[in-house]
C-alpha cells in the first residue's frame, strides 16, 4: 500500500507539471486555471504530511493488523 508520503511527492509532481504547462500557455484564462490546478495539488500534498493526518493514518493501519 503506499504511503500518503508518497501520494505527497505524486501531488508535487503533478503540480510541478502543471507550472510548467501554465508557462506554455498564452491563454490568461487557461493560465490561470492551471496555475489554480497547480495549488489544488500543492494543498493535497501538505494536508497529506501533516502529522495528524499520519498519526489517523498509522492507527488505521494497527488496527488492521
Amino acid at each position: 500500500m503506499p504511503s500518503l508520503v508518497d501520494d505527497a511527492w505524486e501531488w508535487i509532481n503533478r503540480a510541478r507539471q502543471a507550472q510548467k504547462v501554465a508557462g506554455q500557455l498564452t491563454d490568461p484564462a487557461a493560465k490561470e486555471a492551471v496555475l489554480q490546478l497547480a495549488e489544488s495539488y500543492v494543498r493535497l500534498a501538505r494536508a497529506a504530511i501533516t502529522p495528524a493526518v499520519l498519526g489517523r493514518r498509522e492507527l488505521a493501519r494497527r488496527r488492521q493488523q
